[in-house]
């Protein structure tokens, strides 16, 4: 039996083909607002091609678009609501919420969620507005 190879390519990255542990102490924290933070696991420091954190809400409500980026809500705790134009989705722990990039969507909730973009999150690409 032949074994296969797998290679990993981060590009555009100091980290390109290495395997990169991100310990608990080097996650990087940012504060929303008072209801929401993220904390920041897999950033595009590391790689353009995903980025990987763990948003946490409490009674938060935003609207939201990325012009850039695929994004994957997975919940860890609580219940995310999510509204786009077209429907309302209610994820609850163990669901996944897949939004493609350039929608539009509300979500609201107390949460913690695993949240996966690709590419890799990147601010200037992304619209909120938390005040409506």
């Amino acid at each position: 039996m032949q074994k296969s190879k797998v290679k990993i390519t981060m590009q555009n990255s100091k980290f390109q083909n290495k395997i990169v542990l991100i310990k608990n102490n080097q996650k990087k924290i940012r504060k929303i607002s008072d209801t929401y933070s993220i904390n920041n696991l897999l950033t595009s420091d590391i790689t353009k091609q995903i980025s990987v954190a763990i948003g946490s809400a409490k009674n938060h409500k935003e609207i939201t678009l990325n012009k850039k980026s695929n994004r994957v809500y997975y919940i860890l705790k609580g219940k995310l609501i999510i509204k786009s134009k077209e429907k309302e989705f209610i994820g609850k722990v163990g669901d996944v919420i897949f939004i493609p990039k350039n929608t539009e969507y509300y979500f609201k909730g107390t949460f913690s969620a695993l949240i996966i973009n690709s590419p890799a999150f990147e601010r200037k690409y992304e619209k909120s507005r938390l005040n409506f």
